[in-house]
């Protein structure tokens, strides 16, 4: 991982992305992408390609962090709530749900896709860094808000209880069967006849 004491010949270009680690959500993700600018440095000139790919690194690296985060969240909540395991299944970011979130942090590039006619330069590189810190603050919100929103997928399947409806209509045929037998065995109601077999093997037992 990065140490930031080594930027110091890129941190002053870098302003907010090279800060030291906060325990913040993606700080990892953040270093790694500090890590490949440094490696990039050290093999100047620093071409405009280097900017690039790291942050599109740093971007699969935040929805990778993102899935892999809300299936574990979902695939916990299930077990607590003994969740169907096929209906769990259906609620699982699936390929195209990481695709789309990909070309949405992709997309936060933009700014840094402006400077690529730039050459490598004091002025050019600081231009890039404020364009790569705008991008990668664009990314961190939509990451998060995307984290947010799997989360609370995850918590309405934890909250989930087995509808109790099947349970009650049961007893309520039940129920209604009993009142129903009780009532021709007792005479209130005239049996069927195919029930008269039942009646005399009923009052046929020896009762106390």
């Amino acid at each position: 991982m990065t140490d930031t004491n080594t930027l110091a010949p890129l941190g002053a270009e870098l302003g907010r992305i090279a800060r030291p680690g906060t325990n913040a959500p993606f700080d990892d993700v953040r270093f790694a992408l500090l890590d490949e600018l440094l490696a990039a440095k050290q093999g100047a000139p620093m071409a405009h390609a280097a900017w690039q790919q790291a942050f599109d690194h740093a971007a699969r690296s935040l929805r990778m962090r993102v899935i892999e985060k809300a299936e574990r969240g979902l695939r916990e909540a299930g077990q607590i709530s003994r969740y169907s395991a096929r209906r769990l299944a259906a609620l699982l970011p699936d390929a195209e749900a990481a695709d789309a979130l990909l070309h949405r942090l992709l997309a936060e590039g933009m700014p840094l896709e402006r400077c690529e006619a730039l050459p490598d330069n004091d002025a050019a590189r600081r231009r890039r860094a404020l364009a790569l810190e705008a991008a990668w603050e664009g990314a961190v919100g939509i990451a998060r808000g995307e984290a947010g929103r799997w989360r609370l997928r995850a918590a309405q399947v934890a909250e989930w209880r087995p509808s109790r409806r099947p349970f009650w209509i049961g007893a309520g045929v039940v129920l209604a069967l009993t009142v129903l037998v009780a009532a021709w065995l007792g005479g209130q109601l005239r049996a069927p006849a195919w029930f008269t077999p039942v009646s005399r093997f009923w009052w046929g037992l020896p009762w106390p």
